[in-house]
């Protein structure tokens, strides 16, 4: 029994390792995600400047802060399936002596310096999901020095009506209606992998901005809004969510140029067409989405992962039992 454990385990941490190395292989091949924060590293770093990297990954920017000149730098990772990869890379990139790798979770860390940069690369697809505001209000009250930098230092989360234009009917090829599914699944948003697929109709407004070198760690989500002046209501599907950044002073990051992050989209029926204006309204509560659309005189749409619960519940409360079958 131990040894199937430990064998389960083992399988585990390959596959979650796979993943891993995968996954941040990725993200190094986005060329506009390293070079903007590189640039944001190289104007303010200095031989004086002591770095604090967290959530580090593959400590590429740990490294990038050592090479820069940097007098130190810690570089925390809460994944230890990572750590060796960033002690490599600090080794290979001749800087093994100034990067202390730590393993673990900033909030749960103390650390004996205060830091003139932290970096932090936990921007989430729809801006604020992976908790960074939370870490950087922890990591600037407990870690960073007088007048010290934090990369990046405002997150905001963006907004944009948009035309998906791979919407197809489904089932695909097969004589068959799957209404009853495609009603429920419109409640959910969706990551849109080829943003190629959507065809902006605006340009993106801002649902809120944080300016993380300020802010409280508890945000409200709720209550956000937007609305725009489109020529063709009709051809607006889904409005796209997204994140911009400014890492530093004139350094911006908009996710939607990017090859890493990918959109969010929040579908609804479209409205009759001709010309018109778009209002979007949304709440977020404990990660989940609930958004209203509605344009002219029209009927406001409502949508929320809550809608399908309830109608799948109820729907199941009055479907018939299924019948025993007879023993012979």
């Amino acid at each position: 029994m131990k040894k199937n454990a430990a064998a389960e385990k083992d399988a585990q941490l390959f596959q979650h390792m796979q993943q891993a190395l995968l996954y941040h292989q990725f993200l190094l091949r986005d060329q506009v995600r390293n070079q903007l924060f590189y640039e944001a590293l190289r104007r303010t770093v200095t031989s004086e400047t002591r770095v604090l990297d967290i959530g580090s990954g593959s400590g590429v920017w740990a490294i990038a802060a050592a090479k820069l000149g940097a007098r130190s730098v810690t570089a925390i990772e809460s994944n230890p399936s990572m750590i060796p990869m960033i002690m490599a890379h600090a080794a290979e990139n001749g800087v093994a002596d100034r990067v202390e790798i730590i393993n673990g979770f900033s909030r749960d860390i103390n650390l004996k310096y205060k830091y003139d940069v932290i970096v932090s690369e936990t921007i989430g697809n729809q801006a604020f999901e992976e908790d960074i505001i939370g870490t950087m209000v922890d990591a600037r009250e407990r870690f960073l020095a007088p007048d010290g930098a934090m990369i990046p230092q405002k997150v905001a989360l963006m907004a944009a009506p948009a035309h998906l234009v791979s919407e197809t009917e489904t089932p695909v090829g097969v004589p068959v209606t799957t209404n009853y599914l495609k009603n429920l699944s419109i409640n959910f948003t969706g990551r849109l992998a080829v943003k190629e697929d959507l065809e902006m109709l605006r340009s993106p407004a801002k649902l809120l901005e944080v300016d993380l070198r300020e802010c409280e760690a508890d945000q409200s989500l709720s209550g956000l809004s937007a609305e725009w002046e489109i020529d063709d209501r009709s051809r607006a599907n889904v409005i796209a969510l997204s994140a911009e950044s400014e890492l530093v002073d004139g350094v911006i990051l908009d996710t939607m140029k990017t090859l890493t992050w990918m959109p969010v989209v929040c579908r609804f029926r479209p409205f009759e067409s001709g010309p018109g204006r778009l209002i979007f309204g949304l709440s977020v509560d404990e990660k989940q989405y609930h958004w209203t659309v509605r344009s002219g005189e029209e009927a406001q749409q409502a949508y929320s992962p809550m809608f399908a619960y309830t109608k799948i519940k109820l729907d199941s409360q009055r479907a018939p039992r299924p019948r025993r079958a007879r023993r012979r």
